[in-house]
């Protein structure tokens, strides 16, 4: 109790209402609080290689996912080349470390949810779904990036590809649609 700073006890001396508790009220919240250390994650430890996989072959991933996208760009003459080519060791990372989802399934209540801000870059999105397994994205899905009545347009469309979240295109739009929907998750929990 003696290392906690005045503003703890200040916040924990009052109430919600911001009425005054009681002393001996204030040590039992105090009691329960705990402090755990963060340890900071270094840039080398948030991107390593899984110990099951070796390095080259997370890089074949990757340089897969590249390929993909400057592929199906460069067929349609028209697309944005570069969060694809530079998001891509991060795209990995998150669909086979971080994410918790089932391509088979893509309405999956307890799935994670992926939110491409830079909707311009889409093609990272799809070649991230193709390789997975989200059966909405095909190989031929891909040769039509961009084409008229496709299901890979050249921003996400969730009325249109199964397996994206959201509809996304202007800057800035995807942090507020994440929010919305964290905020939703955390309330139906």
């Amino acid at each position: 109790m003696a290392a906690m700073s005045a503003a703890s006890m200040a916040a924990l001396n009052t109430s919600f209402a911001g009425q005054r508790l009681n002393k001996a009220a204030a040590r039992k919240v105090s009691a329960k609080v705990t402090t755990r250390a963060v340890k900071p994650v270094t840039r080398a430890q948030a991107v390593a290689a899984p110990a099951d996989v070796s390095s080259e072959t997370v890089m074949d991933c990757v340089n897969t996912i590249r390929f993909l996208a400057i592929d199906a760009i460069n067929k349609s003459n028209s697309g944005h080349p570069g969060l694809p080519m530079g998001c891509a060791p991060m795209g990995y990372v998150i669909y086979r470390e971080a994410m918790t989802h089932n391509p088979k399934n893509y309405q999956w209540f307890n799935r994670d949810r992926f939110v491409l801000s830079a909707g311009h870059g889409c093609m990272l999105q799809y070649s991230l779904m193709h390789l997975t397994g989200y059966p909405s994205v095909s190989n031929d899905d891909l040769k039509n990036f961009r084409q008229w009545d496709s299901v890979t347009p050249g921003h996400p469309e969730n009325f249109i590809t199964n397996g994206i979240e959201v509809t996304t295109g202007p800057l800035g739009m995807g942090i507020c649609n994440a929010v919305g929907l964290a905020a939703a998750e955390k309330h139906l929990a």
